[in-house]
């Protein structure tokens, strides 16, 4: 007579095999959302930390630019050359002396800075060459262009890249996709800079906008206002 087989030998019922699976998707479902939303949360943050930095590398780099903005005597001339060649709304081209106290006779830079087709803030420079010993001459051909933000927001018409205002606070605005006259930028005192960065693509983290209000000691004006 052979022995009956005892309940640890029999294995797993059908139905003790179904909960086990039941069971254990429940546990992988659990830790796949744990992983998934762990995951977003620090890409999350990634992002809202690159747009922090992006917007305020750009807007340094901006800044002491604008604050270092000269004119320049012009030959045949009485009034000198204004600061700014060109004051859009998206863009500005500008005479500076940058670095200026690190040699005995600077040269003046010209400085562009203006958003391309991609939402990137593009700077572009050009060095001078001096001619009749008081003067200086911008030549044609650029000698750098750099990339020094990325993932602007598009152009809004509410919050601009540039703003420009004289020296009693009233604003000076030009036309849509065009300058200033150039009665107008004769009389700007301070710029307002506007960086607005969503560097996070999935939309989930909001953009960073910082806001600086810029003058030109230059021009004996020296006002800063940082929001």
């Amino acid at each position: 007579m052979r022995p009956r087989s005892s309940r640890s030998d029999a294995g797993l019922t059908l139905l003790e095999l179904l909960v086990a699976m039941g069971v254990s998707s429940i546990l992988i479902a659990l830790v796949a959302t744990v992983f998934v939303t762990t995951s977003r949360v620090f890409t999350d943050e990634e992002g809202a930390t690159d747009s922090a930095r992006m917007a305020s590398t750009a807007m340094n780099e901006v800044t002491r630019v604008v604050r270092a903005g000269t004119e320049l005597p012009e030959s045949g001339k009485t009034a000198n050359t204004p600061v700014f060649a060109y004051a859009g709304a998206g863009k500005i081209e500008m005479a500076a002396f940058i670095d200026a106290e690190s040699s005995k006779d600077p040269a003046p830079v010209k400085v562009s800075f203006g958003r391309n087709s991609a939402n990137e803030l593009v700077e572009t420079r050009w060095a001078a060459d001096r001619y009749l010993k008081i003067y200086w001459k911008f030549r044609d051909s650029p000698a750098s262009a750099r990339t020094i933000a990325r993932s602007l927001l598009a152009p809004d018409k509410t919050r601009p890249l540039f703003r420009y205002f004289d020296k009693d606070g009233a604003a000076l605005t030009p036309a849509a996709g065009a300058s200033l006259s150039e009665d107008q930028r004769r009389n700007i005192a301070s710029v307002q800079i506007t960086m607005q960065v969503q560097a996070n693509g999935s939309g989930r983290t909001a953009p960073v906008a910082i806001q600086n209000m810029v003058g030109l000691p230059n021009l004996g004006v020296a006002r800063v206002e940082v929001k």
